[in-house]
């Protein structure tokens, strides 16, 4: 092996007697500011990364049923590679909110001091999470606990399983009536109770609620969602309105003669403090000539956020065909049978 050509730059990047020279110092505002921005650009990806979903749908309505092997093939690429894509921006996003929470766990070790005080770069160690770190004294008690940690000491108010989470157990199911039912699950670890009541409004409509129980079956999180819908015969359109906590989408949909969509507009409204404001937009419109669907989504100040085009729909036939030879076939037309 030869010699390194770059030893001179090497030597000057990796000695740096200032580490010892000087004290590190905490700027504990701007650690707060950091953190933010950091928790600030996981959500911006994560509300981006929604947009995604194209590229898993797309392939599937592309390529659907009985296809080529060279199409199936691209098919399942295309997938593959989606899924990868979006294991890397989760991965991105967790990795953005621990160096943010390692910023502010940091300014918590500090408190209100400047940068006039020193810092220990085991201080930085531990806020990253290292085991051999030691816990600072200057840090507050209820602060610094992973979620496991919260979880192995049975912690409820630290770590609350939220009610999407893959831990709960198989879910029992009893109806109390011909228009309700409960399902309930368990979570062994936490010992929590998932309760979700479903009640079928007499005359149309669903109402579901969900609450979450402590050990000790102490509410600690409810949510209700109340779905309607209606359908007008003389127009071919259907209204759904879902209404959760606060929060009402409503979903027009226009049918043709043959029951295809048309157009379909749906539109979320938010009430906060008595004030009610459109959140979300997305119009469908289906062109009666071409065939041609768009697809747009629009944000709170009506700009255009998302939007796909979709060409019209090939016919297909999904499953087993019949063999474009079978008229020609004298073994299948049963002409050598008997």
């Amino acid at each position: 092996m030869g010699d390194d050509p770059y030893t001179s730059e090497t030597q000057a990047n990796t000695h740096a007697p200032w580490l010892t020279d000087h004290p590190l110092k905490v700027d504990v505002t701007g650690l707060r500011d950091y953190a933010k921005d950091m928790l600030d650009q996981q959500l911006d990806l994560a509300s981006r990364s929604a947009h995604l979903t194209h590229v898993f749908d797309l392939p599937v309505q592309a390529w659907n049923g009985m296809v080529l092997g060279e199409a199936a093939f691209l098919r399942a690429q295309m997938l593959g590679n989606a899924a990868e894509l979006s294991a890397y921006l989760g991965n991105l996003g967790q990795t953005l909110y621990n160096i943010g929470a390692a910023a502010q766990t940091v300014a918590d070790i500090y408190g209100t001091a400047d940068a006039i005080g020193a810092a220990d770069l085991n201080d930085v160690l531990f806020a990253f999470g290292d085991p051999t770190a030691p816990r600072p004294g200057s840090l507050p008690k209820n602060i610094g606990q992973t979620y496991d940690e919260a979880l192995l000491a049975d912690d409820q108010k630290v770590a609350p399983a939220p009610a999407s989470s893959a831990d709960w157990g198989p879910a029992t199911i009893t109806y109390q009536s011909e228009f309700q039912s409960t399902q309930t699950s368990f979570d062994k670890v936490t010992g929590q109770t998932r309760e979700v009541v479903t009640f079928n409004v007499p005359g149309g409509g669903t109402v579901v609620t969900t609450t979450i129980y402590s050990d000790k079956h102490e509410v600690i999180s409810t949510n209700s969602t109340r779905t309607t819908t209606s359908y007008d015969i003389r127009t071919n359109t259907e209204v759904d309105v879902v209404d959760s906590d606060g929060s009402t989408t409503t979903t027009t949909t226009t049918y043709d003669s043959s029951h295809e969509v048309v157009h379909e507009d749906s539109s979320t409204t938010t009430t906060v403090d008595g004030k009610t404001e459109t959140t979300g937009h997305r119009e469908v419109t289906v062109d009666p000539k071409t065939g041609v669907r768009t697809e747009t989504t629009y944000n709170a100040k009506g700009e255009v956020i998302d939007r796909v085009v979709l060409g019209p729909e090939t016919k297909g036939e999904p499953g087993v065909q019949t063999p474009i030879n079978k008229p020609y076939d004298p073994t299948q037309n049963g002409a050598l049978s008997g």
